[in-house]
């Protein structure tokens, strides 16, 4: 699911082991692709040259053979792996906690679950590599100054409805993309011009590396024009009209969705090697939020497959388990420990810095994970550009640095183990490092608490911990009282250290205050002055070093997996690096074995 902050809400590691799993699916035989391949290549090729005769003034024309370089139009045979042919009646039955979303209508909703990615498509799609490719866009091209885009749509696809997808179904919604929720997103375009059916002009104030990005997003799903505007105030919960492999048939809200296969769909994007319709004729998905009675369902076979794997202590009963499929991935996704930098106790950077020295983040994760995800000392997913060579600068487990840093911010040990204000700045002296610890009341969240807070109790910080649900969590947040809490995000890209930390944001989610114009400047121009996804990702990386040398409002914990888990007779399950299963692509591809 896409998340951010609850508001805008994977390379997979064992992408050996998913192939083993595609290939031990009993595929049919690969099927060969012909494609036609422009190559250069060393030929031999004779010529007719003209020559002088040696000693005499005679010129002739002489056959010579020579060695070229020649571009050569030549076939050549990919293999592509096969996918069954579906066997008819299929179901997949998938299983949720929670419904995230309340609407299809993509103009009007901030939250995103997977049916979205059933339904719609984005112009431009991430593949395994994290590499951008087409879509519905074919291809693109940027002028030289990054102001004006051009892509070139693909012809002949269809909505669920009939209706075409064109240029003018673009343009009109990206002007509704403009006038939405998620305004955020293409608020720098100046114009959207059609140049014909399938080929539009994007125009923008200035550069914007991040629009493949935006356009590649689960929020970027393209609806019929046609559909949308007929159903008027029931678009978005009784229907929802777009190009994907799925189509809606019934929406019972915080129960079940189902979705039936789109027999026209054939427009699948090349790179997939799976271009027609899905493998499946239905998926059923269910919103079960009791973990217990989602592994029932899981066990008793009545479930494919869980969009939210159970609590980490219960995943050995899974793992090497020939019952189950049992995959994992990096997640783009943070736990962090949050500090308010303008609150007295941790308005000294050194007093935030030692909370990053005091976490055994190797620790947490072998005894609370069982050994699943990666532990993190920077502010992004590891895969990410703006994350290379960061963690050089961050704070990572050091008890004695951690009781340095407190002890030169002014903190004495007391008798009873909590530090006490000696010669703390804005503190009264003798006052007590004690302080509320907010966090998730999920019981994962409550255990991670308890093993942190015992981390902090080791330095002389008491933390009181205090368990919220999801609402009331948020508007605790936006009521400015935080001063230590434990959170997560979920975003794949750089731009979330804007989201959480630039000053356009505050209060919220800029929750924690930093208010910093020169780290303001710095994005800005990152997002909005450079012109390609390659530079940005270089002056992110300043961006990032900056934040955590300059401020360390977050001492990050985990980049948590993500685990997915499903019966054995689950086939083809692909998910995407980062985006797990937010791509179309993971839809089409999937099948039961009978």
């Amino acid at each position: 699911m896409n998340h951010k902050s609850n508001v805008m809400w994977k390379l997979v590691l064992l992408l050996v082991t998913l192939s083993m799993v595609a290939t031990a699916a009993g595929c049919a035989t690969p099927t060969p692709e012909v494609i036609e391949k422009v190559v250069t290549q060393i030929v031999k090729e004779t010529v007719k040259e003209t020559v002088v005769v040696e000693g005499t003034p005679q010129v002739v024309e002489k056959e010579v053979t020579k060695i070229v370089e020649k571009k050569v139009t030549t076939v050549v045979e990919k293999v592509v792996t096969a996918v069954p042919e579906p066997k008819g009646d299929v179901t997949l039955v998938v299983a949720a906690s929670e419904q995230y979303g309340e609407t299809f209508d993509i103009f009007n909703t901030s939250t995103t679950m997977e049916p979205h990615v059933m339904i719609y498509e984005p112009l431009v799609t991430i593949d395994y590599n994290y590499e951008f490719r087409g879509g519905l866009a074919e291809r693109w091209e940027t002028s030289e100054d990054g102001l004006t885009w051009t892509f070139y749509l693909q012809k002949g696809v269809k909505f669920h409805d009939g209706s075409d997808f064109n240029a003018e179904v673009v343009k009109w919604w990206l002007e509704g993309m403009q006038q939405g929720v998620n305004s955020y997103m293409f608020e720098s375009m100046t114009e959207a011009m059609v140049v014909d059916d399938y080929t539009i002009d994007l125009t923008f104030e200035a550069p914007f590396p991040n629009l493949l990005y935006n356009l590649s997003s689960s929020f970027s799903g393209i609806m019929s024009k046609e559909a949308y505007e007929k159903y008027g105030d029931e678009y978005g919960t009784k229907y929802a009209v777009g190009t994907g492999p799925f189509m809606l048939e019934e929406w019972v809200q915080n129960d079940h969705l189902t979705l039936v296969k789109n027999p026209d769909y054939n427009w699948a994007p090349a790179w997939t090697g799976h271009k027609g319709p899905a493998q499946v004729d239905k998926i059923l998905y269910r919103i079960i939020p009791e973990d217990a009675t989602r592994t029932i369902e899981l066990q008793a076979g009545n479930v494919h497959l869980l969009i939210d794997a159970p609590s980490p202590r219960e995943l050995p009963q899974y793992q090497n388990n020939p019952d189950y499929l049992f995959l994992q991935g990096p997640d783009a996704s943070i736990q962090f420990i949050g500090m308010k930098v303008d609150h007295p106790l941790f308005k000294d950077i050194r007093t935030r810095q030692a909370v990053g020295y005091a976490i055994d983040r190797d620790l947490i994760i072998e005894t609370i994970y069982q050994g699943l995800g990666r532990a993190a000392t920077t502010y992004l997913s590891a895969e990410l550009g703006g994350d290379k060579g960061v963690a050089a600068v961050a704070p990572s487990y050091d008890l004695d640095k951690a009781k340095e840093l407190l002890a030169e911010a002014g903190w004495v040990m007391g008798d009873d183990g909590i530090l006490v204000a000696e010669n703390v700045e804005g503190v009264e002296a003798g006052t007590k490092f004690e302080v509320a610890y907010w966090t998730y009341q999920q019981d994962e969240y409550k255990r991670l608490a308890e093993v942190t807070q015992n981390m902090l109790a080791e330095v002389g910080i008491k933390a009181n911990i205090q368990l919220m649900d999801n609402a009331t969590y948020s508007d605790a947040l936006k009521g400015g009282e935080t001063a230590l809490i434990l959170r997560r995000y979920g975003w794949d890209n750089n731009d979330i250290i804007e989201w959480f930390h630039h000053g356009k944001y505050a209060p919220y989610p800029n929750y924690l205050g930093v208010n910093d114009p020169v780290f303001d400047a710095m994005m800005d121009d990152a997002n909005y002055d450079t012109p390609t996804w390659g530079e940005r990702d270089a002056k992110y990386v300043e961006i990032h070093k900056y934040l955590i040398e300059k401020w360390y409002p977050w001492a990050p914990i985990r980049q948590r997996a993500d685990v997915f888990i499903g019966r054995s007779n689950l086939k083809s399950f692909k998910p995407i690096p980062l985006k797990g299963l937010s791509a179309t692509i993971v839809w089409t591809q999937i099948y039961v074995e009978q």
